[in-house]
């Protein structure tokens, strides 16, 4: 949910900050006053197109920081994804010079404008004259219909899916090992470096053991002179008594008086570990110290070796890990060369087994959504009948086709007659933006309980419609609202009587420039502000009782559909 938006130097705005509440806010004001601005802002700071002209005139840069609260466990995964520490709140900043430099930070994180979309797409969505592009995009047509029948695709879905990773897999392999002109030259080669790796016998962990052996070679007699007195100061007596004799003599003695004191007993325990583990010490500091002597001989084989083994780190892996794991990769690739045709038959008739299996899938996908999109038409033509749509007729399409894609063997497309006697066609053919977006809205009622996104605009949804209408579009923006953060600007008295806060959008000039202010109004405010919508800028007490009226009956209609 967005909560707080942070604005400097964007268009008219120098510096402004609100706070949103939760369900329904309205965003009204004269022509002009900067409402869409608002929007704008939104949309700039959620990786939205952006021009220089949106700077305001006069500064270098603008800079715009959107607070919002995580609502979902979506967002959660985008952000593990992108690397982005996890958190209740989630800050976005995007800032843009005029030269077009620009910095994105999320949660203090610098990002990309690829990485932000990804993050936009889980938290927020604009509907408005030219934010439906979703809509009219054909290809997103099958997204609704699967969101809609999820709980019963998804099992359908992940299995198609797994089998198709493993079509292409094969079909990459196939033009791999098809497509290569010069196999026989590389199959010669690559067998040539299998057998220089093999022929060097390396092992895991020898450079290091080596490295080992070398330091104790080179260092030889200084080792080995501290090995023997350390040796003779733990077991030998020759000046006094040695540490293990010490310690010996000093078990006899707590045993004469052990039962006397359980203290006595657990310290004299304690000494014996100690000497039982000191005297196994002593026994390897002796065997260390009697295989230590110096070899010149040996201490060039080893030198040898490690030069050996840096020049294959440089030719093969950065460790003898990596080379070998390289001689394995080399060896699968110079099978697949040298059997290339036997392969070859071998995954065609793989692809074919698995083509046969997504084939079913697909079939049993496309079932479901023919029966899903005959419910939703049903439900949307509802949905559209009550926002004053009522003549307009929804046909979703589900054509079962030969080719595959990411979710089967479908294509999915939403058609509508806008009016009865003329024939079917595609969204954007024939409706109007303010149409779009109702039928828009309309989706967002049949999808309330799935769609997971916290934060829905609707930006002026109310073009070329009023009245009785109006009031419908309020009541299911309001629906909406129930579970869902909505904001919405709007022109219509019967859409703002409905919200939960009122925000009035101002502008004023002060020495000659703009500046574009915004303040949460009060119940009192709000009804001038209605009583404003419905009369113009001459209030009068009539328009007052009547904007009253209206917020009351805005009010219980507000309380029996939270009840519903």
């Amino acid at each position: 949910m967005l909560i707080e938006l942070n604005i400097n130097n964007f268009a008219l705005i120098q510096e402004l900050s609100v706070e949103f509440g939760a369900g329904f806010n309205i965003l009204s004001g004269e022509t002009g006053a900067g409402k869409s601005i608002l929007i704008d802002t939104i949309d700039y700071v959620l990786g939205g197109k952006f021009s220089k002209d949106q700077i305001r005139y006069g500064e270098d840069k603008t800079i715009v920081e959107a607070v919002f609260s995580i609502e979902n466990d979506e967002i959660y995964e985008v952000l593990e994804e992108l690397g982005i520490e996890k958190d209740e709140m989630l800050i976005i900043r995007r800032e843009t010079t005029l030269h077009g430099k620009s910095l994105i930070k999320v949660n203090n994180r610098s990002i990309v404008l690829s990485q932000l979309k990804k993050i936009r797409e889980k938290l927020l969505d604009i509907h408005g004259q030219h934010q439906n592009q979703n809509l009219l995009n054909k290809g997103t047509h099958i997204l609704y219909v699967d969101e809609f029948y999820y709980d019963k695709i998804k099992d359908l879905l992940k299995e198609y899916g797994v089998l198709r990773d493993n079509y292409l897999e094969n079909i990459e392999k196939i033009n791999s090992l098809t497509g290569n002109k010069d196999g026989e030259k590389l199959a010669d080669y690559i067998k040539f470096q299998i057998e220089d790796i093999e022929k060097a016998n390396l092992k895991v962990n020898e450079e290091e053991d080596l490295k080992d052996e070398f330091n104790m070679l080179s260092n030889a007699e200084k080792i080995s002179n501290s090995l023997v007195k350390s040796y003779g100061y733990l077991n030998s007596s020759n000046e006094g008594i040695s540490v293990l004799e010490g310690l010996s003599k000093v078990i006899s003695e707590l045993s004469l008086v052990e039962n006397h004191s359980e203290i006595i007993r657990e310290k004299k325990s304690q000494i014996e570990e100690a000497f039982y583990s000191l005297e196994e010490v002593t026994r390897e500091i002796r065997d260390v110290g009697s295989e230590i002597q110096y070899d010149e001989d040996r201490l060039a084989q080893i030198n040898e070796r490690i030069y050996t083994i840096s020049l294959y780190k440089k030719k093969y892996g950065n460790s003898i890990q990596e080379i070998l794991d390289n001689l394995k990769n080399l060896k699968e690739k110079y099978n697949e060369l040298v059997n290339a045709e036997e392969i070859v038959n071998k995954l065609k008739e793989e692809l074919v087994i698995i083509e046969d299996k997504m084939k079913i899938i697909g079939k049993e996908l496309h079932d479901l959504r023919v029966e899903a999109a005959e419910i939703l038409e049903v439900n949307i033509k509802k949905e559209l009948s009550y926002v004053g749509l009522e003549k307009a007729i929804i046909k979703i399409e589900v054509n079962l086709t030969d080719e595959m894609n990411s979710r089967g063997y479908d294509e999915v497309q939403f058609l509508v007659s806008a009016n009865p006697g003329e024939p079917l066609k595609p969204l954007e053919k024939v409706l109007s933006g303010g149409e779009l977006s109702r039928i828009m809205l309309a989706l967002k009622c049949v999808f309330v309980d799935k769609d997971k996104i916290p934060t829905l605009i609707f930006d002026e949804i109310d073009t070329g419609i009023s009245g009785t209408i109006g009031k419908r579009v309020g009541e299911k923006m309001y629906e909406v609202s129930l579970k869902h953060q909505v904001l919405c600007i709007t022109h219509l008295p019967q859409i703002a009587a409905l919200s939960d806060n009122h925000y009035f959008v101002s502008k004023h000039v002060l020495e000659g420039k703009t500046f574009t202010g915004i303040r949460m109004l009060t119940r009192e405010d709000k009804i001038r502000e209605i009583a404003k919508m419905v009369g113009g800028d001459e209030i009068s007490d009539v328009t007052i009782e009547n904007a009253s009226e209206m917020v009351k009956f805005a009010e219980a209609k507000k309380k029996e559909m939270k009840n519903i």
